[in-house]
């Protein structure tokens, strides 16, 4: 059932350096465009309750105009996701050396 899942690590980890870390990069770029602002969304909805613009398209409309806007808030929603991954990374080359 999960065969293409398979094929697709294997084909990912397979990768030459600079592709995989490209693929790492837009995978994470991805997450943090389209998963982060559900994520908020849903954690302000049930902490803070309604959000105060609308509902969860508005959060994205606010969102993306934030980002074209150049706001730090957003910057950091989307790069959240790679600097999180990136100092997992690291921490697990400290580890392995110590």
């Amino acid at each position: 059932m999960f065969n293409w899942f398979e094929r697709a690590r294997d084909y990912y980890v397979s990768l030459p350096r600079l592709k995989f870390e490209a693929m790492t990069l837009g995978l994470a770029l991805l997450v943090g465009f389209l998963v982060m602002p559900p994520l908020i969304y849903l954690a302000g909805h049930f902490t803070l309750r309604e959000y105060a613009n609308g509902g969860l398209f508005a959060l994205f409309f606010d969102f993306f105009k934030g980002l074209f806007e150049l706001r730090p808030s957003c910057w950091i929603v989307v790069a959240g996701p790679f600097v999180f991954l990136t100092l997992v990374r690291v921490f697990r080359l400290i580890l392995r050396k110590i």
